[in-house]
């Protein structure tokens, strides 16, 4: 393996994906709110490639709109509970704003892979540490979290497409 194909200098593109994905909804949003949700969520990503190219901690953790990472992680898996609103099924009705941060999140998800692979023993024998690693990868598990609960922030008033679980009759 060469130095351009390595794990994580694919994770490093990943992450400046991410954060060209940020940039290009707050260029395309007239929405002050909807920059400064994502301002949040791009200081995070600026976080973590900070930290994974000079093998900086990232710490414990980390707050996005005023809500933890584990609260953000509660709120993601209990939509209902928290916004009056099942699992919503992505679709174009969902409107430009969370339509886009539909995107980002599967582009969270796919990053989150990538710092997966990056971080196997196999991968990273040794440079960021073992437990640097696995919080890199927890973090972007959570910004997935963030940005599925940022979703129902930006629906339309009255979305209603839901995702039904079991069978309905």
């Amino acid at each position: 393996m060469s130095y351009k194909d390595s794990p994580r200098i694919e994770l490093r593109g990943r992450l400046d994906s991410l954060n060209a994905r940020i940039i290009l909804l707050q260029s395309e949003s007239d929405s002050a709110e909807y920059i400064a949700d994502l301002e949040e969520l791009r200081a995070v990503v600026n976080r973590l490639q900070r930290c994974e190219a000079c093998g900086e901690n990232f710490g414990d953790d980390f707050t996005l709109w005023g809500l933890g990472s584990e609260e953000l992680h509660t709120r993601s898996h209990n939509p209902a509970m928290y916004c009056g609103l099942g699992h919503i099924m992505p679709h174009h009705e969902m409107g430009r704003l969370a339509a886009g941060l539909n995107v980002l999140r599967t582009l969270v998800r796919e990053t989150e892979l990538c710092a997966v692979r990056a971080f196997s023993p196999a991968a990273c024998p040794y440079g960021v540490g073992d437990d640097d690693g696995l919080r890199i990868c927890h973090v972007l598990n959570r910004l997935s979290s963030a940005v599925y609960v940022l979703m129902y922030k930006y629906l339309p008033e009255g979305y209603s497409r839901v995702i039904r679980f079991g069978s309905s009759g």
